[in-house]
């Protein structure tokens, strides 16, 4: 691109950037052109600029039936950051640093340390055996070999396997080892930081939406996008605009009431054999359950004994340890492995709280899944106990269904009429339509 051209463009962007700040952040194509003297399409390209750059909705103007920007005045820069978003990677980082420096010393501090107070208690008791005769060796490094083994074998190369909930949802979590000898290293890490869960895929809806497209003729709505993901339709909009500027979408409206976004180029199809993003709908996408350590009461127990008595016994030998041994001997033997295994019981209670909350949020998204499901799959208007009811609501989750129904009403733009009878029924007309275009 020559330098020029380059200048045009810019000037250009600052030319709309301007029109939109003094519009509020709500803009036209047709007024911006107007307002500027610049043709449709350099209107339009700096409207696509301005959208890789700023958070944006797109939708129809209610009162000219054109396409209409929605920019937050003031403008908000795409992809930039809150205080809370920034603090919670900060943090989560951290954790994930301390899960590794933990992960690496459990085996050693569980398993082998139980295996060094079982010979000190057999020593103490003259029990122990020949020179020649002694199995710990061997023990110990088959020990430290299914230690590495099992964080070589990392949540990233355990294949995902589909499950299905108490409720008949499925879920994605990762597939069990078929040798469950291999398995009690990974059930100590579950047991203190709780089992591991499919890494989020930043781009999942991105490549979803992808392929929605090249099913669907190439088109997409915003109610497309709402039944792929259960969007509001706020959000739903500005992924419509985020798309359509990414992908070199098209935007016209369709019957006077409808924005479609068209995707030519996404139906250029040249090596049929690479996959794309799974068509995966909102309804069907379920977390898999939250849960303290995700093992069996079994290995819990076998977990907890060994871990009780390292804590015992590391106790126990702190007064001979410190008043025999020097003083670094002394903390390897005893103060280091008491205080480790206090804090193998005090994180798995600590997650206590964060997993029954997590868990709370888990089922009320269920619920409205079920409420979601009817209302997409309605044909006429329903009444709130009639949703409830199609959807099969347990009576004691009634009242929670009620407020998530509302809300709903409100994330979808639904409308309530009164029949013949005062009956209020409940419609979603322009979900409907977005949905039909095919």
């Amino acid at each position: 691109m020559s330098t020029k051209a380059s200048t045009s463009e810019e000037k250009n962007l600052l030319a709309i950037e301007k029109i939109v700040a003094r519009a509020k952040g709500k803009i036209t194509p047709e007024d911006a052109a107007s307002a500027t003297g610049l043709s449709i399409n350099e209107v339009q390209d700096a409207l696509s600029r301005l959208v890789e750059l700023y958070e944006c909705r797109v939708t129809i103007n209610p009162e000219k039936g054109s396409v209409q920007f929605i920019f937050p005045y003031p403008f908000q820069k795409r992809g930039k950051k809150t205080f809370k978003e920034i603090s919670t990677a900060i943090l989560t980082v951290l954790w994930k640093a301390f899960q590794v420096v933990y992960k690496a010393s459990i085996g050693i501090v569980l398993i082998v340390y139980t295996v060094v107070f079982f010979v000190i208690l057999a020593i103490m008791f003259g029990t122990s055996r020949d020179r020649d005769d002694n199995p710990i060796g061997d023990i110990i490094g088959g020990i430290l070999r299914a230690i590495f083994e099992a964080m070589f074998w990392t949540s990233v190369l355990q294949p995902v396997q589909y499950e299905v909930d108490r409720s008949g949802y499925k879920y994605k979590t990762y597939q069990k080892d078929k040798n469950k000898g291999k398995n009690f290293i990974k059930s100590v890490y579950s047991f203190v930081f709780g089992p591991d869960r499919p890494v989020y895929d930043y781009l999942a809806d991105a490549k979803e939406a992808i392929a929605f497209i090249r099913k669907n003729n190439g088109k997409i709505t915003a109610g497309h996008i709402i039944a792929l993901t259960g969007v509001n339709y706020p959000e739903a909009e500005k992924r419509l605009a985020e798309y359509a500027t990414k992908y070199k979408g098209e935007l016209h409206i369709v019957d006077d009431e409808i924005l479609v976004a068209d995707f030519t180029q996404l139906l250029n199809t040249t090596n049929p054999p690479i996959e794309g993003g799974k068509i995966e709908y909102y309804v069907d996408e379920v977390e898999p359950p939250y849960q303290i350590t995700g093992n069996t009461g079994g290995r819990n127990g076998a977990i907890i004994t060994m871990n009780t008595f390292n804590l015992i016994m590391s106790f126990l030998i702190y007064p001979f340890a410190t008043q025999y041994l020097s003083g670094s001997v002394a903390f390897f033997i005893s103060i280091f492995p008491f205080v480790f295994s206090v804090s193998f019981f005090l994180i798995p209670l600590a997650r206590i709280p964060y997993v029954v909350i997590k868990e709370q949020k888990r089922k009320l998204n269920i619920l409205r899944k079920k409420l979601f499901d009817i209302i997409v799959s309605a044909n006429v208007p329903l009444t709130a106990e009639q949703i409830i009811e199609y959807a099969k609501i347990n009576a004691s989750d009634k009242s929670k269904a009620m407020s998530l129904l509302e809300k709903l009403i409100l994330d979808l733009e639904g409308k309530i009429d009164l029949d013949e009878s005062g009956k209020a029924l409940i419609h979603f007309p322009r979900l409907m339509k977005e949905l039909q275009i095919k």
